[in-house]
């Protein structure tokens, strides 16, 4: 028969338990059926006798398949609860994560407007951007934050190489001083004449315009590459945009301590700026820069500070 044919849709399965429990519900009330006919009882009362109990069976089976659903309905009600809670959880934990950040912005001393605008702006890298361009952001992003916290930490601060950033934002910031010495075998003639050393006089230029204090010491630890005439000119650059210059010849100035000679910049008394460098090789050349280092640890910046004033007051007015 065509209405026992199983649908296309899938529900032939629930047909397929219709026709079982009814199937059972015959067969329970037959047994039944039988059973009174074999007591002898009256046909009236056979067939109804049967009747109540393949109902019966019929009912029961209907309601333990009502529990077992009602079981699974329940079963994927707290499933979907569970799902629910944690993504609601979840989503409260992001909130709140963002409320605790956004409250330590605040509470910061930058800007709130110059984080808000790092967050924006790295969003707009988005999926059409080149790996590349993601990488490269990534890379940008993790070593702003490891900068970021090693400030924040207050010991140092270290850049593979020669840096420009640091010490060119360094000079633009600074409000109150700004106290360095210069070796010549370092930065002396050839330095100042390289792209790096005519931004960094720009940078002093600015920075006593504003009214900070620039002093610069130059220390002859050897006889200059290119002459004193070179030096001279360095010299006269300085005193021309209105640092204090002095000039400290180690040769005269045997009473001072050689161990800690190297270049180092104090801004503001509150952060050092110190550059390593690489073995003298050639004496035609500048030796290699192998780090920098900003040191914000307040025990080193007193004895910068102490070493500086030890230098000044032992070199001559230039």
């Amino acid at each position: 028969m065509s209405w026992l044919s199983t649908p296309s849709d899938g529900s032939g399965t629930g047909l397929s338990e219709v026709v079982r429990k009814v199937g059972v519900a015959l067969l329970t009330g037959g047994v039944a059926f039988a059973m009174t006919n074999l007591a002898h009882q009256d046909p009236i009362l056979s067939v109804t006798l049967s009747v109540l109990i393949g109902g019966s069976a019929l009912v029961v089976q209907f309601l333990i398949d009502f529990e077992s659903r009602l079981r699974e309905v329940q079963i994927g009600q707290m499933d979907q609860a569970r799902q629910i809670r944690e993504c609601v959880d979840e989503r409260f934990r992001a909130i709140s994560e963002a409320t605790e950040l956004f409250g330590l912005m605040e509470e910061s001393m930058v800007q709130t407007e110059v984080l808000s605008q790092l967050v924006r702006h790295s969003t707009r890298i988005g999926p059409d951007s080149s790996t590349l361009a993601h990488r490269l952001a990534q890379r940008e992003l993790s070593r702003m934050a490891e900068f970021l916290k090693e400030l924040g930490d207050g010991g140092e601060a270290i850049y593979d190489g020669e840096d420009r950033d640091w010490l060119l934002g360094l000079t633009y910031s600074a409000t109150q001083c700004i106290d360095a010495t210069s070796l010549t075998t370092v930065d002396g003639g050839g330095m100042w004449s390289t792209d790096l050393g005519q931004r960094y006089l720009d940078a002093q230029r600015e920075a006593v315009h504003r009214g900070t204090k620039v002093r610069r010491i130059f220390i002859l630890d050897r006889p200059g590459p290119q002459g004193d005439d070179a030096l001279d000119e360095v010299f006269r650059q300085h005193r021309d945009i209105g640092v204090e210059v002095r000039v400290l010849d180690l040769a005269s100035a045997t009473h001072l301590r050689r161990t800690s000679l190297f270049d180092f910049v104090l801004f503001d008394g509150v952060i050092s700026y110190e550059v390593t460098t690489g073995s003298w090789i050639d004496e035609s050349t500048r030796p290699i820069v192998v780090n920098t280092r900003l040191v914000l640890r307040s025990s080193r910046v007193e004895e910068r500070r102490d070493r500086f004033n030890e230098l000044w007051d032992a070199a001559r007015p230039c």
